[in-house]
């Protein structure tokens, strides 16, 4: 933050704003400057202007590392799953997907493409384990709606699977060996 903050200082009115979606702005910038901006280290990796096309809508409530209510993790796993599928699959537009630890719903999994609401659950063998239960279909704006439940109690450790089953069957996603051989 304090670098997001000497950013805004440099480059523009010394203003942040934080959207519902995550993401930072630093307004008021002069166009003459934009191009020096977008050299700085921090926008070179991790604070990417233009992220890889899953990760342009990732959302993810902080998750019981810092919130008690929080029955998972969801930051970390958040972007873990999202880079994992991105490796699996093609996708050619932004999908929003949103991860919440609880039923308090701080991640908005209920408006996402494909939400996540964390949950505790069963693995193969029985054991209790970390999980979530999967919504489809949520969407914002002029024609909103809430997702529906897709499927529940899926434990964190398939979740990487059911994303790229998803997306290729819900999302017109592409598998990355299918698409690299059709070149």
């Amino acid at each position: 933050m304090d670098e997001l903050a000497r950013l805004a200082d440099e480059y523009g009115t010394s203003e942040l704003r934080l959207t519902v979606e995550q993401n930072i702005i630093i307004p008021n910038i002069d166009n003459s400057r934009v191009e020096a901006l977008l050299k700085e280290p921090l926008l070179q990796g991790r604070f990417s202007p233009e992220p890889p096309i899953l990760m342009k809508g990732l959302v993810a409530c902080t998750g019981n590392q810092f919130c008690g209510q929080a029955i998972i993790e969801t930051k970390a796993r958040a972007l873990k799953v999202t880079e994992e599928v991105g490796r699996l699959v093609s996708v050619d537009r932004p999908v929003r997907m949103h991860w919440t630890g609880c039923p308090n719903s701080c991640g908005q999994v209920q408006v996402a493409d494909i939400g996540f609401m964390g949950c505790m659950t069963r693995d193969e063998n029985g054991k209790t384990c970390e999980g979530v239960d999967v919504f489809l279909g949520g969407r914002i704006g002029s024609d909103s709606h809430l997702g529906e439940l897709y499927k529940k109690g899926v434990p964190c450790k398939d979740v990487v699977p059911l994303v790229k089953k998803i997306l290729i069957e819900h999302f017109g996603a592409v598998p990355r060996e299918r698409e690299e051989s059709e070149e």
